[in-house]
């Protein structure tokens, strides 16, 4: 019974190893993890590539609002356009 007891221990410390020791693969597990670490920065970089586009998006908009863009006043009078009025029509029924 001791035997097997030292026996599942060892296994489980050969299992675990040195937690300084670095996990060493064979060549194709090792290119699937080095691909693993690349696919994340990739999504990394593009998340941050997309907040600066709309970022820049919002800039730019708000620069125009504040300096360049003038609300029409309404009720100046030199409009000849009618006044856009939505009325709801009366229910029928």
């Amino acid at each position: 019974m001791k035997a097997a007891e030292r026996h599942t221990s060892m296994t489980a410390e050969k299992l675990n190893g040195d937690m300084k020791r670095r996990p060493s693969y064979p060549g194709e597990l090792r290119a699937k993890h080095a691909n693993m670490s690349t696919k994340i920065w990739v999504k990394v970089a593009m998340a941050i590539a997309y907040f600066l586009c709309v970022s820049v998006a919002a800039f730019i908009l708000v620069i125009y609002y504040v300096f360049f863009w003038t609300p029409d006043k309404p009720g100046n009078g030199t409009s000849t356009e009618a006044p856009n009025r939505t009325e709801c029509a009366p229910r029928l029924g």
